[in-house]
């Protein structure tokens, strides 16, 4: 039996350019059935032309699977279909599948789809690869949705594996293996954890875990990060659901990579401002360690929305994480959330003075998007202030809904305006990128000057105006950077 695993190639194109990472889920179900079956993992976001790649490769499997966000689930049916066509068998996974399933059992659009693996996927799919070859029924499968005639039967869910149970990734089962890098770097991801015990409304990671918190052996880890530095990382990845709950385990970790001497390689991460404001010790171990790059789940400045979003308070904590990060040249990106119910114009703008006066490296303004089966989700709806359920924009980036004091579309404006005020002169001064990657930065700046140039012409002349730069980002996806 032969089995085709993809990555989706729909990808937010600013956060693509700055860090391109190669899947970690699928060579880690590649490690858990490459026993039984022959195996190959293929990125899909690094093809130009994904879909004829798999229509070129999908006749040589029976089984293909598709993992997707929600914002990616449409292009996995229209994969699928692809798979399904060529005579292959086909299952989806990931977080809109698990948490969408039964709807998906139920559309048309999906009748092709002939399995789902729910949750965590190493044992599930390993025992569906089993069933496909005829040695247990479907039926005993946990995890595990099907189709049965006109329907589809959704077996009980999967207990949580233990961490003992799970292999390290298989990557010599990709096909891809050029085209991935984090400012120039070449990169791949290792995983520490899994799960999270926080309690945030709009995040899908407690449907797939629930409230856990897995820790992998230390040891394990390093010979992770190895493994992927002898397939060509020189750049990794940590992307844990939250790597700070556990603030000493972490230093242990930074502690560990410094006695196997792999100093050498750049590690980036995404951690909660709490974490890391907690302790400069901690960043001081990371940046000895080679960390150069955090992501902060910040949210917001606001305090009643970080009680809608089940944040808690932030306190300092921002402004402490930051400046410990400033202090040993870790790049700082910063997730920042708008469009929450009672934000008006000046509410969101709030997000964009924090950032500046923190003079974070890429701040992320986010806008509250609905996920599907999240709190979040179920009290927008009953608010009545989601305006769009077209899964294809929920992507954190284009507006599903509407605020008390704003519409869809002018919250998607104040967004876009933000980013493309915040990469000014002043950004070219005091960001860190430039010291850290003079390399790519120079590169980056040539490729985006002139058409910055061109766009400040224009608006100076009166030949275009900003809702037309608008229009046009907003068509192309690229909502992260501009200029007005």
């Amino acid at each position: 039996m032969k089995v085709l695993l993809l990555s989706s190639p729909v990808v937010q194109p600013d956060f693509d350019r700055i860090a391109r990472i190669p899947s970690l889920g699928l060579p880690s179900i590649a490690a858990h059935i490459d026993d039984i079956c022959t195996v190959h993992v293929a990125d899909l976001h690094s093809l130009s032309q994904p879909r004829d790649y798999v229509t070129k490769l999908a006749p040589s499997y029976d089984l293909v699977g598709l993992t997707c966000m929600s914002f990616q689930y449409q292009e996995a049916l229209d994969l699928g279909r692809i798979a399904r066509r060529a005579g292959a068998k086909v299952v989806l996974g990931g977080y809109h599948p698990t948490l969408y399933a039964e709807e998906i059992g139920e559309s048309a659009s999906a009748r092709h789809i002939e399995f789902i693996v729910r949750g965590e996927g190493e044992a599930t799919f390993r025992e569906l690869v089993l069933a496909l070859q005829g040695e247990m029924a479907f039926e005993d499968v946990l995890g595990l949705s099907f189709r049965k005639g006109d329907s589809m039967v959704h077996n009980p869910p999967r207990p949580l594996l233990k961490v003992s149970e799970i292999k390290p990734p298989n990557r010599d089962a990709r096909l891809i293996t050029d085209g991935f890098k984090s400012f120039g770097v070449p990169i791949d991801s290792v995983e520490t954890s899994r799960g999270c015990t926080q309690g945030c409304k709009f995040c899908s990671i407690n449907e797939m875990y629930g409230r856990s918190f897995r820790r992998f052996p230390l040891d394990r880890v390093i010979a992770d990060i190895k493994d992927a530095e002898a397939h060509g990382a020189g750049s990794i990845f940590f992307p844990d659901d939250n790597i700070t709950l556990d603030v000493r385990r972490l230093e242990k970790l930074c502690e560990a990579i410094i006695d196997a001497d792999l100093t050498h390689l750049r590690y980036k991460t995404q951690a909660s401002a709490k974490g890391i404001g907690s302790s400069r010790r901690l960043v001081d171990k990371m940046g000895d360690a080679g960390f150069d790059g955090v992501f902060l789940g910040v949210e917001s400045v606001n305090k009643k929305n970080l009680e809608f979003l089940g944040k808690g308070s932030m306190s300092d904590d921002a402004d402490k994480a930051v400046e410990y990060l400033n202090d040993n040249n870790i790049i700082v990106s910063t997730g920042l959330i708008g469009g929450n119910p009672d934000d008006d114009a000046d509410d969101m703008w709030e997000n964009f003075r924090l950032a500046r006066r923190l003079k974070v490296d890429f701040p992320i303004f986010y806008i509250n998007t609905p996920y599907p089966k999240t709190i979040n989700r179920e009290e927008l709806q009953k608010m009545g202030l989601v305006t769009s359920n077209d899964f294809n924009l929920y992507d954190g980036m284009h507006a599903n809904l509407r605020t008390k004091h704003l519409s869809a579309e002018e919250v998607q404006y104040i967004t876009w305006e933000m980013n493309a005020r915040y990469y000014d002169l002043d950004w070219m001064r005091f960001n860190k990128v430039k010291r850290i990657y003079p390399g790519w930065f120079a590169l980056e700046m040539l490729r985006i000057a002139p058409g910055y140039a061109g766009r400040k012409l224009a608006l100076r002349l009166g030949i275009r105006r900003p809702g037309d730069y608008f229009r046009e980002d907003l068509a192309k996806g690229e909502l992260c950077k501009g200029v007005v």
